[in-house]
């Protein structure tokens, strides 16, 4: 992905005059002198400030260069950290890559200046317009060395982030919570999510159509179906017919799964019939220590999965019986979204505040996110 980075200029004196008072707004100024400041700056170390008296309110002011605020940082200065921030270098190699640039500037000034442009960013987040598919899946980011669950929403077609929450809980309603502001606002229809079962609640009570990731589900397969041949085998022995007759159902999930033909969903329920004689798990007299409940058998898990799977079938073919949507039925938009994120992150140790993730992650959402400009410091100036 190309990324256009726009850094701002630096004058080392005002190129005009301003048109009115800073505090009044009235255009009546008298020009009351000038003094020089000095900058950190890889080009400029210094710059010349005018000074105006209001001849309405009597108050005097300064008026900087174009690229130069009251901070000893240029803009540029604040850019190139920020950015280096954004890019995936830790605050400490970013101190040291501007130090070879003569700019003195601490790994401590470094952060500020992210988090001064994270905290711009947030401003104008919240997205507009209609978003008829939305991607979401979740990450684990560590705060203060605890493990912060944070779920990503983003727009399912254009693979756009549409937003980020800290998630206190994993259930069906927390999901409801999360996602129910968004639906609402961009008027959503289809959510394309990984087989979680607490997103199948969140769109159910949501009222939206639910498109499963093929690639998690085939990933969910391959496991169960390895962990239950594994169980099979101890429970039946290798050469046992009905251990050679489960290998081979395994194996035909696995290539419907490969097809994903229409009538697919229909063969899944026909294996799963001739599983119907395996018996659920019966509860026991319960000793202390022991579990109140049986194991389920190996041929049991086998019918409990070939439900799952007709019962989610629809799920799996909504992007092909609905071509419009123009989905390729994996959920890679927001893993996409996540991993923008994560290259900041992984050359940290974890984020210090629940704000510095925060900032840290919209402004790599924002670098990462596409357009073909990147203008930080028009961000920074609103």
């Amino acid at each position: 992905m190309k990324i256009s980075l726009i850094i701002p200029d630096v004058n080392a004196r005002p190129a005009d005059r301003p048109r009115a008072c800073r505090y009044c707004q009235e255009p009546y100024l008298h020009s009351h002198g000038s003094l020089t400041k000095p900058i950190r700056d890889h080009k400029v170390k210094e710059v010349i400030i005018r000074r105006y008296k209001c001849l309405s309110c009597g108050r005097t002011f300064r008026h900087y260069p174009s690229g130069v605020t009251k901070k000893d940082q240029s803009r540029r200065t604040v850019v190139l950290a920020a950015l280096m921030y954004g890019l995936g270098l830790s605050c400490s190699a970013a101190s040291h890559l501007l130090e070879a640039l003569s700019i003195g500037v601490s790994k401590i000034t470094v952060w500020r200046d992210a988090q001064e442009a994270g905290e711009a960013l947030k401003k104008g987040r919240r997205p507009t317009g209609r978003v008829r598919v939305l991607g979401a899946d979740e990450t684990i980011f560590k705060v203060k060395g605890r493990e912060v669950v944070v779920g990503f929403v983003v727009d399912g077609q254009s693979g756009r982030t549409v937003g980020f929450e800290v998630l206190f809980e994993g259930d069906g309603e927390a999901f409801k919570e999360w996602l129910e502001p968004y639906a609402k606002e961009l008027g959503t229809e289809v959510l394309v999510s990984d087989d979680n079962d607490s997103y199948s609640v969140a769109t159910a009570e949501l009222g939206l159509s639910h498109q499963l990731c093929i690639a998690h589900v085939r990933k969910y397969l391959k496991r169960r179906s390895k962990s239950i041949l594994e169980q099979a085998e101890a429970e039946w022995g290798g050469q046992d017919e009905k251990y050679e007759k489960l290998e081979e159902d395994l194996d035909r999930l696995r290539g419907l799964l490969e097809e994903l033909a229409e009538e697919g969903g229909k063969r899944v329920g026909r294996i799963h019939r001739e599983y119907l004689w395996a018996r659920p798990p019966r509860r026991k007299l319960q000793k202390e220590g022991e579990a109140n409940k049986e194991k389920a058998s190996a041929a049991y898990r086998m019918r409990m999965l070939t439900l799952e799977l007709w019962n989610k079938w629809p799920k799996i073919l909504l992007y092909l019986r609905h071509p419009e949507l123009g989905l390729d039925g994996t959920n890679n938009a927001s893993e996409r979204a996540i991993g923008r994120s994560k290259v900041r992150y992984k050359t940290m140790r974890g984020y210090k505040s629940m704000e510095g993730m925060s900032n840290g992650v919209v402004l790599t959402q924002w670098l990462y996110g596409g357009e073909d400009e990147h203008d930080l410091a028009e961000v920074l100036a609103a």
